[in-house]
Formats: structure tokens, C-alpha cells, sequence
């Protein structure tokens, strides 16, 4: 049955009255809006005496069940080890998917109403429309055909050509199948989690060698366990001290390093690389993102909510929780605030260098050591490659990385020596829970200050350190 209205809520009504329901079955969202939405439908059931039967199957694990003790155990609140630990103390290992033929002969057993309700054909909603020339959607749908029978081709050949090497491989953006490409299915539910989950744990593959694959999938009830903590996650702060952060001043120059980043033209080629398969596709691989969104916050110097909104807006995997826990921690004000900053020069990512020429095509001829740093060819290694820079391939945007990470850390310590209150005594960040409670989170080592403001020297917290087991447990 397919309806349009102002609320979904009256539409529900309307149904069961229309074809005498007794109870209504849904899968939580778990999004900040779905929570409302579903509180209106438990409302207007329970006005009709007709039950509501929540389902949980988008994850392993319901993000509003774990309850996490404040502090450091084993890992900083909110992390993924202690959040995996939790859940499975609490919950138990996630439940084995029940076997398609199962699921399919029980769906024969049902019957629908005598008289099914009315309804509009999904082509009536006028939904989904390409308008212009241009059909930008062609190219995504031919990378990402969405049905369960596609998600489970996917899967399947993955694990045939991928699977084993990804613990060696999954950085790297030239080699296909290096990662499995699932993200999509899991997020429109064309895929199971607890299907995939089980895919793996039955391998022939060792702990070590599947575990990092494994863990991806707690990565994404952890992304929404935050989500749940923080509903305003995907534009404020959840380190909220960090929202008076400086970022890079004068609207026209943020506006230009923005739309070079976001149009794939920074002159950096693994960004532009990135940026450009985003647009035409929708998608790239985990590691490139880290990239592009690295050089966004730590070089260009914009705001990650700008980052987070235009992949949002671009990524066919868009993911309200998971999308946001990224950039939150590549911003720095995440729970789980990077511990690295990825380099848009060295390239590890791309190791051939197929990766760059692909969405770059201009630089194909360049030789690879100076293809993704094009401005340290000599003149005759760009002539011979038909390159001329600011013409052929854009200049870069910023020419100073070190610079211009100087100016991103002394933003962040000017932040955190004005707010001290949120400084714990050994320099880490602290934040409010939403129990009320306070608690230590992961911290950069360059960033953890004393009451003074001054960075604290690693001599100083080794001998802080050695004050005793129970002392450093606590100052975490």
C-alpha cells in the first residue's frame, strides 16, 4: 500500500481502519526524527486498541539497550572496544539471521485483508525525478543496482575476491574489491547486518584476519549508539566547547576552498580523484574519505558540519549516524577525535596510481612519483604529459600544509585554553553525558593542555603516569 500525506501517523489510522488491522509491525529507524514519528504511531495504535510491534533488524544490536559506564574502561567512553564488550556482556552475540526459506514459507502462510486497502502507484508520487540534459543518476544506478538478490551477488563475490585480503588491502582505493562495496544495501535494509555478521564469523578465515572486517559492523550500531546519546550530532558539536573553534576566516576565501573541494579541484589529485568519484558515483572507498575529509578540517581549515552536509547530499550510502560519527571525529568534537591526520600527498591509498588517472584523466601521463604532487614535475616531465597547471589541472588551493595545520592546531588550543572547565587534569577533553554525568573522551596528545594553557610535554604525563594504577584510571 502506497500513500501520500502530511503524517504518516494519519495514514496508519486510515489504513487499519480500512481493512480492520489488529496490529501494526515496523522496523525502528533509529534516528533522531524517526523516534518522533514512531511515538505517534504508538499513540494512534494504542488510541485503536491496535498493537504496535516494533522490530529491530538495521543492526546487530537496538542503540538505546547498552548502558556504558562514565570513565575509561578498557577504552575511553564511547569507543569502539568497550561499546563491542558492553554489548555483548549485556546482550548477548547478535542473533543468527533466520534462514530465507524459513522467512519465505511463513510469508506464503500469511493472508492479506478480504479487501486490500486503497493506493497510489509509486510512479504517482513524482518522486525521484531527473530533470535536464544530464543524467547523473545513470551512473549510479549501473554501480549500484538495489535489490536483495544484488546485495546478495554483492556479498557473495566479495567474499569470493576480496574477503581474505582485506585486512591487507581495504586502504587501498586502485584495487577492486579491496572493500566489499556493501554500504549501500546495508543502509537502504537490501542487505542484513546479522546475515553479513554471520557470513563472516563462519568463515575458514582466522580471528586476526577477519576481525577488522567484522568490527565494521559494530562500528555502525556503535556510529548510532552516539546518535542516540547526541541527537543534534549531525550539526552540533558533541564535544559542545568545540563549536567556538576558529575555522579559516573571511567568507569568500571559505567559500572558494569549499567549492574547490567539493567540485574536485584543489589541485591535490587524490582529493580531486575522490571528490570527482563522489559526484559522478555516489560513493568511494572508506579511505579516501578520510582523506578528503581530513584535508577539509586540517588543511583548508571549513567547518566539518559542511563537509558532513555535502556528503549527505552526495553519498549513495548517506547514513544520518554513521556519516556524522565520521566527521564529528575528523572534526576533532567526535567522541572518538583522530588520532592521525591523513596526507593528501603521499597517497598510500592509490599505490599504482590507476585510482588518480581514472578520475583525474589529465594527469594520466604524468609518471606516478610525481603524479599526485604535479607542481614538483619539471617543466618538460608536464610538457611531455600535455599539463599545464592552473590551466589543464587546477593550481593548488593552499600551497602551505604545514602552515595551514599550524593554524588548525593553535585554533583547537585557543578553543580548549578558554574553556578549562572541560579539561580534566591530565589534559583530556571532558563532556556531559546524557545521564547528567561527566566523562573523560579521547584527546590528541598535542592537544591536551594544563590549567595554564601550555601544551602538557610527554615527560610530564609519563611522571603523572606513575603515580599509580588507580590514579591514571581515574584522571582518563
Amino acid at each position: 500500500v502506497c500513500r501520500e500525506g502530511d503524517d504518516s501517523s494519519t495514514m496508519i489510522r486510515e489504513i487499519c481502519t480500512e481493512c480492520g488491522a489488529g496490529a501494526v509491525y515496523w522496523n525502528k529507524e533509529h534516528t533522531t526524527e524517526s523516534r518522533i514519528r514512531e511515538g505517534k504511531y504508538r499513540t494512534a495504535l494504542q488510541e485503536m486498541n491496535v498493537a504496535g510491534m516494533e522490530c529491530q533488524s538495521s543492526l546487530l544490536y537496538d542503540p538505546t539497550s547498552p548502558s556504558l559506564a562514565a570513565g575509561f574502561h578498557g577504552g575511553h567512553w564511547g569507543t569502539l572496544m568497550p561499546f563491542k564488550k558492553t554489548c555483548e556482556k549485556q546482550l548477548g552475540m547478535p542473533r543468527r539471521p533466520i534462514p530465507r526459506a524459513d522467512t519465505f514459507f511463513l510469508m506464503e502462510r500469511m493472508h492479506g485483508p478480504d479487501e486490500w486497502p486503497t493506493s497510489k502507484d509509486v510512479e504517482e508520487l513524482n518522486i525521484a525525478v531527473v530533470n535536464g540534459n544530464e543524467k547523473w543518476d545513470k551512473a549510479i544506478i549501473d554501480r549500484f543496482p538495489m535489490s536483495e538478490d544484488d546485495a546478495v551477488a554483492n556479498m557473495n563475490t566479495f567474499f569470493q575476491r576480496g574477503f581474505a585480503k582485506y585486512e591487507r588491502d581495504r586502504s587501498r582505493a586502485d584495487i577492486d574489491w579491496s572493500t566489499s562495496k556493501l554500504s549501500a544495501h546495508l543502509r537502504i535494509g537490501s542487505l542484513s547486518p546479522n546475515e553479513l555478521y554471520y557470513k563472516i564469523e563462519d568463515s575458514n578465515l582466522d580471528y586476526n584476519d577477519r576481525k577488522t572486517f567484522s568490527r565494521r559492523l559494530i562500528w555502525r550500531d556503535l556510529a548510532y549508539f552516539h546518535l542516540h546519546s547526541f541527537p543534534n550530532m549531525r550539526d552540533t558539536s558533541i564535544r559542545l566547547h568545540y563549536e567556538q573553534t576558529d575555522w579559516v576566516s573571511g567568507e569568500e576565501e571559505e567559500e572558494a576552498r569549499f567549492n574547490a573541494w567539493k567540485t574536485g579541484n584543489t589541485g591535490y589529485p587524490l582529493v580531486d580523484a575522490g571528490m570527482r568519484e563522489l559526484w559522478k558515483t555516489g560513493w568511494m572507498t572508506q579511505s579516501v574519505r578520510m582523506v578528503v575529509a581530513s584535508f577539509l578540517v586540517e588543511y583548508l581549515r571549513v567547518n566539518w558540519v559542511r563537509g558532513a552536509k555535502w556528503f549527505h547530499y552526495t553519498l549513495v550510502d548517506a547514513d544520518s549516524a554513521i556519516n556524522s560519527m565520521m566527521w564529528q571525529n575528523a572534526g576533532r568534537s567526535g567522541i572518538d577525535q583522530w588520532n592521525f591526520v591523513m596526507s593528501p600527498v603521499a597517497a598510500s591509498q592509490d599505490g599504482s596510481g590507476e585510482y588518480t588517472k581514472k578520475w583525474c584523466p589529465e594527469l594520466s601521463k604524468l609518471p606516478k612519483a610525481v603524479l599526485h604532487k604535479p607542481w614538483e614535475a619539471p617543466t618538460q616531465v608536464l610538457q611531455a604529459a600535455g599539463v599545464v597547471l592552473g590551466e589543464t589541472y587546477p593550481t593548488r588551493i593552499i600551497s602551505d600544509l604545514k602552515a595551514e595545520r599550524s593554524k588548525s592546531v593553535e585554533a583547537v588550543l585557543k578553543m580548549r585554553s578558554a574553556n578549562q572547565e572541560s579539561n580534566s587534569d591530565r589534559g583530556y577533553d571532558m563532556i556531559t553525558l546524557p545521564d547528567g554525568k561527566r566523562t573523560v573522551v579521547f584527546t590528541k596528545k598535542e592537544f591536551r593542555i594544563d590549567p595554564q594553557g601550555n601544551v602538557i610535554k610527554e615527560a610530564t604525563q609519563r611522571k603523572k603516569s606513575a603515580g599509580g594504577i588507580s590514579k591514571v584510571g581515574k584522571g582518563r
